[in-house]
């Protein structure tokens, strides 16, 4: 396998977060109308995700199972890469199982209906791919997915929930067994222990008092946690009102946190900052090819700030310090902070090689 298409196979394996929230978005073609199914509480689903293409031109077709069957482990025993080469595919992405939680959507159904080696399918949804950019998810970050439908829980059900800095609020709409595959709905009422949150996160559950409908209309806020569960977002604490440029200078410390994984570094700190004020970072990247890159996360009182960074480094002749000079870009935002939005802001970090002594900095503007 090429270098690229090994990146394309990564990147659309973190597109299976788009998949898996994009039922009832089948084309026109494939699904003229709107269709409910109900009884889906606890339902094991699977999905086939077949890459054609590579960026700019690629397309990901999306296969579901819902309404046709639970995705029998007898015949859930696909190898990607032999059913890449069988359907003539760029690339194979097996998402599953995974258990619905909702009790009913409405949406477009696909009408077109494949087997794979006995196992029916139908068409969810077709995706395009311009940049390998649009794949990349990351836990705990929000990813848009086109889409209109209607999910559905019913009065009384038990719903499980992310709530971020800020107050924003997140319902699992699907848990997964695909990194722990003897995670039950029994086990989800107390998950929120073995989750590796971001500071400021926090992981509930709650009885419904009436029933909770989530209508998107085009388009759906979602996340995943660090065991690939998917939420979508159900309510945000911004207040309306028009958005706004404002200069950003940011200063701060860290120091370098184990994390048990070779070549993946972070560090946590604090921070003060023009206009959020003071607050703590906690910084994750990975080290290669003579840079750092990765993500940045800021949380203040009204809510947290996201950011990826791209730093190349230099080594002091001394050996003991090292000094990365780059760009920073915010993603996004949770409460206050919803929507934020820059461009590139310029950032250096300064370190001893041990990585306890970080001095951090970052200016630009934001609007928000």
């Amino acid at each position: 396998m090429t270098r690229r298409l090994l990146r394309v196979t990564v990147a659309a394996a973190a597109l299976a977060t788009s998949a898996s929230a994009a039922v009832g978005v089948a084309s026109a073609a494939a699904a003229p109308a709107q269709k409910t199914i109900t009884g889906l509480h606890d339902d094991r689903y699977c999905e086939i995700l077949e890459v054609k293409g590579l960026p700019p031109t690629a397309k990901v077709t999306v296969w579901n199972t819902i309404g046709l069957n639970a995705c029998p482990p007898s015949l859930w025993k696909f190898d990607a890469p032999a059913l890449a080469k069988e359907l003539g595919d760029t690339a194979v992405v097996l998402n599953g199982p995974r258990h619905w939680l909702m009790d009913a959507v409405k949406g477009r159904v696909g009408r077109t209906v494949k087997s794979f080696h006995g196992l029916k399918m139908r068409q969810a949804a077709t995706i395009a791919i311009k940049t390998p950019a649009e794949l990349v998810q990351s836990t705990y970050t929000d990813r848009t997915v086109i889409r209109d439908n209607t999910w559905s829980w019913n009065k009384g059900r038990r719903v499980f929930e992310l709530v971020a800095p800020g107050g924003d609020v997140y319902v699992m709409q699907s848990y997964s067994q695909i990194k722990n595959p003897s995670l039950t709905l029994a086990q989800l009422k107390t998950l929120g222990g073995r989750l590796k949150l971001p500071q400021g996160w926090r992981y509930r559950s709650r009885v419904l008092k009436a029933r909770l409908a989530l209508k998107a209309n085009g388009g759906a806020t979602i996340t995943q946690d660090d065991l690939s569960n998917t939420y979508q977002l159900e309510r945000t604490t911004r207040p309306k009102g028009p958005r706004t440029k404002h200069a950003v200078s940011i200063s701060g410390r860290s120091a370098t946190v184990p994390t048990g994984v070779p070549g993946l570094f972070e560090d946590h700190g604090t921070v003060m900052s023009t206009p959020f004020g003071t607050g703590a970072l906690a910084l994750v990247g990975t080290l290669a090819n003579g840079k750092l890159t990765g993500t940045l996360r800021l949380l203040f009182a009204k809510g947290s700030v996201v950011a990826t960074f791209d730093m190349p480094f230099t080594l002091d002749p001394d050996g003991r310090h090292i000094h990365f000079r780059g760009t920073s870009r915010i993603t996004g935002g949770t409460g206050a902070y919803r929507g934020i939005t820059s461009g590139d802001l310029a950032t250096l970090d300064d370190n001893t090689l041990d990585g306890q002594n970080g001095i951090v900095s970052a200016t630009g503007s934001a609007t928000f």
